[in-house]
């Protein structure tokens, strides 16, 4: 695998969860904070991205643990 999904998947596993930790507290912070504003659009995209941090992030640890098996 190459570019940056390469660079993911072959980070360490408790690497790649502190960071989708820290990605995800920010995300959920500023999705509540866009809640307060009453800013619906901006809560829909930021619960996305909520979304997609958490399955990249169990995808490459999927992908570490079945590389492991091999």
């Amino acid at each position: 695998m190459e570019g940056l999904l390469g660079k993911i998947y072959s980070m360490p596993s408790v690497i790649l969860l502190v960071i989708g930790m820290v990605l995800s507290v920010f995300l959920f912070y500023s999705l509540m904070k866009a809640a307060e504003n009453g800013n619906l659009l901006m809560v829909i995209l930021l619960a996305v991205a909520i979304s997609i941090v958490a399955f990249v992030i169990s995808k490459a640890i999927k992908f570490q643990k079945m590389k492991e098996f091999r």
